[in-house]
């Protein structure tokens, strides 16, 4: 079940080529993996039984000087780094959307924009109906990433092209859409300030006026086919493009973050009565974010271009921004004086120091493995108990730690290729951020495998 779900994520993070790599025929396992599962629960009791204060000298310190077995300890793997574009994130249907744009003074422009269906419900009869009064596009805010002092213009367009809920969409996705506008607006993102509408205080929220011809064209198809349903909705009101521009030069923009699912289109209109009502459209039919970098001629683009420029560092950005290329070249060489048990594998990333000033670090990362044919899967450990991977990110140290105990065992047994590893932002479809890290040449915060491990006599 937990592969299952493992390969559900992948699809969704990367498309339906994805597929974690988790199986190994049993003919393939290694004297020393039989040798580990014998001897390292022992150890692990000794280890405790000891009063072994750090958890990362487990394996190391238990065993007595005169004991046949030699452990080691080695943070000085080769690790190599490459920035690459990441252009197969899915953009459909995921449970938040950004909207958007600003200028990283490292990474350059981001814009994040949104195609969605806007879908009927139940079927609306506007017999009663004295006076239109407006149409209002309602998007509720649930967070934001970078500067929200700086205005942006919205922009509401109308599909020309069907959006098919269920199909697979890549965030580089474009729907045809019609030229002209169907409505604007200038605003500042208040994204955690509530606001007044019609004498009520309600939760922080875009409001944007539509044309109030479109509110008059819809009502006129009061009893006819196109309001019985949303499969002929469909075909009448195929859906809209929303984008939002401003400044975006260096530190200066914002991505709001929407909850689309209480996000909705109001048709405001008063009856024959002089009652006022509303007739509410949901946008949580199909939907596609769209992401747009133009990365120039800064640091990531450079290096985008040529991984030797500035390859100290590494950067790493979520909405098909980059990912990294990780490579350990030279892992074999552990077994160049015979078989060894890994007993600890820690993969340590550390964030550059002051590059989280004004852009803060994503929470989580993950590691992905990469098989012959180039396609990705969760490393072994990644199936480990609850929190045995890691991936989170240490605020003291600026560190995220993976333990890949299991995958660089097996590939030092030949189990399964030494394919190296993607590095990506956890949830990059649905959060802006990004990250600047040391790589493996960095001197400071290297990037670097902290192997603990035992040499088989």
């Amino acid at each position: 079940m937990l592969a299952n779900s493992a390969g559900r994520f992948l699809a969704g993070l990367f498309g339906p080529g994805a597929n974690p790599i988790t199986d190994q025929p049993q003919k393939n396992i290694s004297s020393a993996s039989v040798w580990r599962k014998c001897f390292f629960p022992a150890l692990l009791a000794f280890a405790f039984l000891s009063g072994c204060k750090d958890s990362e000298e487990l394996g190391l310190s238990v065993l007595p000087e005169s004991d046949p077995l030699s452990t080691a300890y080695s943070d000085s793997a080769t690790i190599d780094c490459r920035v690459l574009t990441e252009d197969s994130v899915r953009g459909d249907e995921l449970s938040a959307s950004l909207l958007g744009a600003y200028g990283d003074p490292v990474f350059g422009k981001t814009k994040a924009s949104i195609y969605a269906e806007v879908l009927l419900q139940g079927s609306p009869t506007f017999v009663n109906l004295s006076t239109v009064d407006s149409l209002v596009l309602q998007l509720f805010y649930s967070g934001y990433y970078a500067d929200t002092t700086t205005a942006q213009t919205v922009t509401v367009y109308r599909l020309k092209e069907n959006i098919n809920p269920g199909s697979t969409y890549y965030s580089f996705k474009d729907f045809a859409r019609e030229d002209q506008p169907i409505g604007t607006r200038a605003y500042v993102p208040q994204p955690y300030t509530r606001i007044v509408v019609d004498s009520d205080t309600v939760s922080p929220q875009l409001r944007i006026p539509l044309d109030l011809a479109l509110a008059n064209e819809i009502v006129s198809l009061s009893g006819q086919p196109a309001l019985s349903g949303n499969s002929s909705w469909r075909n009448y009101f195929k859906g809209i493009y929303i984008e939002s521009e401003g400044n975006t030069a260096a530190g200066k923009g914002c991505i709001s973050t929407i909850d689309v699912f209480n996000s909705r289109l109001n048709l405001y209109y008063h009856d024959t009565t002089n009652t006022a009502r509303v007739y509410q459209f949901t946008l949580t039919g199909g939907r596609v974010n769209r992401f747009e970098h133009e990365f120039g001629e800064l640091a990531v683009g450079r290096q985008l271009r040529d991984s030797t420029d500035g390859d100290s560092l590494t950067y790493l950005q979520s909405m098909s921004g980059t990912k990294i290329k990780i490579s350990m070249p030279f892992l074999k060489h552990f077994k160049d004086s015979g078989s060894i048990v890994v007993n600890k594998a820690e993969l340590n990333i550390t964030l550059t120091d002051g590059s989280t000033n004004g852009y803060p670090a994503p929470a989580n990362l993950l590691v992905l493995a990469l098989d012959a044919n180039g396609n990705v899967g969760f490393p072994l450990d990644y199936f480990e108990t609850s929190g045995y991977y890691g991936g989170g990110l240490d605020a003291s140290t600026r560190t995220y730690r993976f333990n890949l105990a299991r995958q660089i065992q097996a590939i030092l047994d030949d189990r399964i290729g030494n394919n190296g590893f993607y590095l990506v932002i956890s949830g990059s479809g649905v959060q802006a951020a990004r990250a600047i890290l040391g790589s493996g040449k960095n001197v400071a915060d290297r990037m670097k495998l902290k192997l603990y491990y035992t040499k088989l006599p």
